[in-house]
């Protein structure tokens, strides 16, 4: 098991279009500002009886869950079933980055809770 912490943004300039939509790579850069006091934490539990996702104390199903389990095989495709439970104190759907701060947080635990050393020292 593991948790990490992830802090949302605010973009300020914003891209305009992508350069590849399947690897969602944008076409110009954008700046952005990084907001520390709210936070998404989520915590990663592996050896679970089946997968499952907890996002603001309701479960997931769908879309959204597959979605995360896809990462989760990405990071480790040979990995056990897992509970992902993630908490965020900022509203989602505000204009703040709150999928990027929750796939951070997803990432960093996942890498952790599943053995993998991402470390790039």
């Amino acid at each position: 098991m593991a948790t990490a912490i992830a802090h949302p943004n605010i973009a300020l300039a914003k891209y305009w279009g992508k350069r590849d939509s399947k690897l969602n790579l944008p076409s110009t850069g954008s700046i952005s500002l990084t907001l520390a006091p709210f936070h998404t934490r989520t915590t990663v539990r592996t050896e679970a009886e089946q997968d499952e996702v907890w996002i603001n104390g309701d479960f997931v199903e769908g879309p959204v869950a597959e979605r995360i389990f896809a990462h989760l095989d990405r990071i480790d495709p040979w990995r056990t079933r897992c509970t992902v439970v993630s908490q965020a104190d900022f509203p989602m759907s505000a204009g703040l980055a709150s999928s990027a701060s929750g796939f951070s947080a997803l990432t960093v635990a996942a890498c952790s809770a599943l053995g993998q050393d991402r470390n790039p020292v």
